[in-house]
């Protein structure tokens, strides 16, 4: 074996790893990607990696995202230091056409998802175990009893353990053997219980629901769209009826933050995000077309305030409304043109499991972006990357799956 094929099989479990560390460690993630991108040059092959990007399609998209990103930086309104931060934050996408062009087979994506589900079921028995008592607080818990995350702030716990949740009913339904079905189900619903009665994260729990969703229309067809209501309706219920849940508790939080919250007076921290998001759409407002550019938004947005009460804010808590405030239409459009071809793309995956997954996985995006700016935060974005070159790794020609 050669030095060059050394390093494209070191890469490849180097894609492995990732998947472990995404949910515990934002350091190992930032090393493991790293020596990620040594291997991808280390390995060569150029053209062959070239061959593998040119046949997928989906990779034009993270391409025009990053590509905007970099025509934007020409006219930004912000700051270099913002707009080199922009760029950082946006050339994460581009780590899926590494992925792609490593061409993982198989196999090795099946041991990378099982490396991040090992990761989330850690993480769920230590969510566990800290809600009971049997741990200690502090250390390496991000969390206390009440609000029991581990290694990641309750928005990210929830999400992923969301996600975990869906992966685990899927095999449960796909698994053979009854006893390995029964614990797989077991496992999928200790993971919405910690979602909705036990973490407070409201965007985890809007996940877990519009995931359950499509899980149940997309297993069942027509008949699922009858259990999904049902099945929504009544894990709504339960989980809002109980006062000691986390649901019940964010249900009546957002509902006094509307209450509370009137355009230009003093906002909270509990519904600052309201303000930033009335703010966010005057600035799109006046930059209708091409925005205010790469990182331009801490800028425009002081300058939006200045003179009020209103603390400047470096971003929305909406991944919409920071993509139409530096990129206007233009911007919202390429996002959206994104995930719809993700999910319509999908459908040439292997498999129907990966089908389902990666569509899970737009949907958790979909979602999430409404309340959080996730291809700016760390942890969402790598993840978002990662499993998406993963997934579309095996994307085949089409009209190809039978």
């Amino acid at each position: 074996m050669t030095a060059a094929e050394y390093a494209e099989r070191a890469g490849l479990w180097v894609i492995v790893a990732i998947g472990f560390t995404i949910p515990i460690s934002t350091a190992f993630d930032n090393v493991l990607v790293a020596a990620l991108l040594v291997c991808f040059i280390a390995s060569g092959r150029f053209g062959k990696k070239w061959a593998a990007l040119r046949a997928n399609p989906f990779v034009l998209l993270p391409c025009g995202l990053f590509l905007l990103h970099l025509a934007g930086a020409f006219y930004s309104m912000g700051t270099a230091r913002d707009i080199l931060y922009a760029l950082d934050k946006a050339s994460v996408v581009l780590l899926i056409l590494v992925v792609i062009a490593l061409n993982p087979g198989k196999k090795l994506r099946d041991r990378a998802l099982y490396a991040f589900m090992a990761a989330t079921l850690l993480t769920l028995v230590l969510s566990f175990a800290l809600w009971l008592g049997i741990v200690p607080e502090g250390g390496i818990f991000k969390g206390v009893r009440p609000n029991p995350t581990v290694f990641k702030g309750h928005i990210t716990h929830g999400v992923f353990m969301a996600y975990a949740a869906f992966v685990l009913a899927l095999a449960a339904i796909n698994a053979a053997k009854p006893g390995t079905k029964a614990l797989l189900a077991l496992l999928a619903g200790l993971s919405m219980f910690n979602v909705l009665f036990m973490v407070h994260g409201r965007t985890g729990q809007l996940v877990l629901l519009a995931l359950a969703l499509y899980f149940l229309m997309s297993v069942y067809g027509g008949r699922g769209v009858l259990a999904a209501a049902a099945a929504g309706l009544l894990i709504g219920a339960a989980a809002y009826l109980s006062p000691s849940s986390s649901l019940h508790q964010r249900t009546l939080t957002t509902i006094k933050e509307f209450e509370h919250w009137r355009a230009g007076k003093p906002a909270t921290m509990a519904n600052m995000r309201l303000e930033a998001w009335t703010n966010s759409v005057q600035l799109v407002r006046q930059h209708p077309v091409i925005g205010v550019g790469t990182g331009g938004f801490a800028t425009a947005y002081a300058k939006q305030v200045y003179g009020t009460i209103m603390p400047p804010l470096g971003q929305p808590e909406n991944q919409y409304l920071l993509t139409s405030v530096q990129f206007g239409v233009v911007g919202l459009a390429v996002l959206l043109a994104l995930f719809g071809a993700q999910w319509h793309l999908a459908a040439r995956l292997g498999s129907r499991t990966e089908t389902q997954l990666a569509r899970g996985l737009v949907i958790a995006m979909v979602v999430g972006c409404f309340f959080n700016s996730f291809l700016r935060d760390h942890t969402e974005a790598l993840f978002y990357a990662w499993l998406s070159g993963l997934l579309f790794a095996g994307l085949r020609p089409a009209a190809s799956r039978g």
